[in-house]
């Protein structure tokens, strides 16, 4: 444990210069989409949830494809080293073992990556909310749901999120995408970000087109409810794509030790 803690140490040094870096390059590009999206006084394009809060549309947007590009970045970077040969030998004659190396990166991809981003949108998301809710103060607007003039008061990026049940599922995502990239770090020696991409936007389109193919045979001829789809159905979709994701993340970080292992060598 004490020799983990100072590896653990030592890879934040050199790690954590470029993370924070990035911390700080987020921050700002989430506070400049929060400002320019600012609702002024008298528009009413917003959409209502179900507990009579007013949505900001481009809010889930915009943590989705920022959050995914986050984490992807910083896990395809983290062992970029592996493919400059004079940085590389020095990685690799670090005294730890590769178990120890594997759960490090997983720890600063995953753990450490996941949770500052989640930190830092609820911080920009909860101070921009309170300044718009107090800019729209005693202002009303007609709900479509109830047909009723209901006050503003905007809900917070988790509200959003938790508004639909199937949203849940997406928390999976950003552990494959993180597997994903992590591999790449250490599979490609050089364009690390640029080859993962293309290489799982490939594979994408091939497991998109199949899935659609293998969906359209499960739900021919199927009972139409709630827009098309069978609750039940629905339901089983969804949980089926959440134990895929996890299996696919678990033997992505198996192929990343057993490469990682191989670098050793």
């Amino acid at each position: 444990m004490n020799r983990f803690g100072l590896l653990l140490k030592r890879q934040w040094l050199e790690f954590g210069k470029i993370y924070l870096m990035s911390l700080v390059v987020l921050t700002a590009i989430i506070v400049g989409m929060y400002f320019f999206n600012t609702p002024k006084i008298g528009h009413d394009n917003f959409r209502w949830t179900n507990t009579n809060f007013t949505q900001l549309g481009f809010k889930l947007p915009l943590f989705l494809v920022a959050g995914l590009l986050f984490i992807s970045i910083v896990a395809s970077t983290y062992f970029g080293v592996l493919g400059q040969k004079s940085k590389a030998i020095m990685e690799l004659m670090t005294p730890a073992s590769v178990v120890e190396k594997f759960l490090c990166g997983i720890f600063f991809t995953v753990i450490v990556s996941i949770l500052s981003y989640l930190l830092i949108f609820y911080v920009v998301d909860k101070i921009f909310i309170q300044y718009i809710n107090s800019l729209w103060e005693n202002q009303k607007l007609l709900n479509y749901h109830t047909q009723k003039l209901t006050p503003v008061i905007f809900s917070n990026i988790f509200d959003d999120i938790t508004e639909e049940p199937e949203y849940k599922f997406l928390f999976v995502s950003p552990f494959l995408i993180s597997s994903i990239f992590f591999l790449g770090s250490v599979y490609f020696n050089r364009f690390h970000y640029i080859k993962t991409a293309v290489s799982i936007t490939a594979f994408l389109t091939f497991i998109i087109t199949l899935t659609i193919k293998i969906g359209i045979s499960l739900m021919k001829d199927k009972t139409p409810i709630n827009n098309g789809i069978v609750v039940g159905e629905k339901n089983f979709i969804f949980t089926a794509f959440f134990w895929l994701t996890t299996i696919l993340t678990l033997i992505i970080w198996t192929i990343t030790y057993i490469r990682l292992k191989e670098k050793e060598v």
